[in-house]
């Protein structure tokens, strides 16, 4: 196992000095960048002065009283999901980071089973992961995997504008994810949109086809019981049943459950449904290549997903400074505009370019729109007192229903 470990990092390093210089020129960074032109301070303090003057101070590089301290030489070992997101966060964050400190970050896969592994080998007292993430569901369950948090060397001003929930003693907030609602202008061209989830499930006055993720009921059931009536201050504890009964009058107009963002954007580019509960970045994605597709904020419906150093870690002093600075507002903001999923920090949104924060959830222009989940909830003990959480027993149930 350890020498398949260490192959992935080496083909790791690798392929990261392969691709690095291709996509900084895709974004127009150039193959010789500095530290200061990846973060592009000059730029976000520019476009935060023009909407708040005193977020120029936000902007500005923070104390790092990382610097001082002895971190090692690594290489951090970051278990990741590839693509387009983890290339956007080594140009916006782990390259900078190299840069300023000689530290390298090298990403191996984030697998399905990579909480149990980790605790298998902190058991075996061979620890090879630095940083790992996890839902809020897995934090609840596996919460004794990471390390505390030192907030000591975070950015101040970042934390002071997060919500308390997203600053766990282990693991900390970093992605705000929106599942908002999309449709095709071409079905819905005129000023009545398909912009609530009662309209969603509004098939005779919207008509086509629609489609929700089938690999989680978590945000299923907060959009049934939207659509149902339920204001959003008064979901939780969710009514399953009733949440049930309301997808029973959506499930004969779904032709597919989706269970990748890839499939979300084939079903609503194929014409197969018209309306779809989508992520931000994905309809994005599709608007950016200039396709008749729009959607809204309103009732987006948004959790956020953590991070944090695991325990035992072979280089957990440069894996918690990397993470402190991945948290400066600039820097945040940065891969925030990237990821189009930022974290949940308004200092962070202070130091987005106007364009982009517009549309970001942490837009405080844009809170009284959108619906924060309750993820805790979901990872909390179940009513049957089976030992299983929310998540599972309504899990259980959903699969079954879609499936049938």
């Amino acid at each position: 196992m350890k020498h398949g470990f260490n192959s992935a990092i080496r083909r790791s390093l690798v392929s990261r000095l392969d691709r690095r210089t291709a996509f900084r020129r895709a974004l127009g960074l150039g193959a010789g960048l500095t530290a200061a032109r990846v973060l592009g301070p000059g730029e976000q303090l520019r476009a935060a002065a023009q909407a708040t003057p005193e977020a120029v101070g936000v902007c500005t590089t923070p104390d790092r009283p990382w610097l001082g301290m002895d971190l090692g030489s690594g290489p951090i070992v970051r278990a990741g999901f590839g693509g387009s997101f983890s290339e956007q966060e080594f140009a916006a964050v782990w390259d900078p980071f190299r840069e300023l400190t000689g530290i390298e970050v090298v990403e191996v896969p984030h697998t399905e089973n990579i909480h149990e592994q980790v605790r298998a080998q902190q058991e075996a007292g061979q620890v090879e992961f630095d940083i790992v993430e996890g839902t809020a569901a897995q934090y609840q369950q596996y919460s004794d995997i990471w390390m505390p948090i030192d907030y000591s060397i975070f950015p101040q001003a970042t934390l002071e504008t997060m919500d308390d929930r997203w600053k766990q003693p282990n693991a900390i907030g970093y992605a705000e994810v929106p599942i908002v609602i999309a449709w095709s202008e071409e079905t819905f061209p005129g000023d009545d949109k398909p912009d609530t989830w009662e309209k969603f499930w509004d098939v005779e006055t919207y008509p086509g086809g629609r489609s929700l993720q089938g690999f989680s009921a978590f945000k299923v059931v907060e959009a049934a019981l939207l659509a149902d009536g339920v204001a959003k201050e008064d979901l939780y504890p969710l009514d399953i049943d009733r949440a049930f009964a309301k997808l029973e009058e959506l499930k004969p107009h779904v032709p597919k459950w989706w269970t990748s963002g890839t499939e979300a954007q084939q079903l609503l580019t194929s014409g197969e449904v018209s309306v779809i509960g989508i992520s931000n970045s994905r309809i994005e994605d599709l608007m950016d290549q200039e396709l008749p597709f729009a959607y809204t904020l309103n009732e987006a419906i948004v959790h956020s997903d953590f991070i944090g150093v695991v325990k035992g870690a072979p280089h957990a002093a440069a894996a918690m400074a990397v993470l402190a600075f991945r948290f400066e507002p600039a820097i945040g903001a940065a891969i925030g505009e990237l990821w189009r999923q930022p974290i949940p920090s308004t200092a962070v949104w202070e130091c987005a370019s106007p364009d982009a924060r517009e549309r970001w959830t942490t837009n405080p222009e844009n809170q009284e729109k959108i619906v924060v989940t309750d993820p805790f909830y979901w990872a909390s003990e179940a009513e049957d007192r089976s030992g299983r959480s929310v998540e599972d027993m309504v899990n259980e149930r959903f699969f079954e229903f879609i499936s049938s």
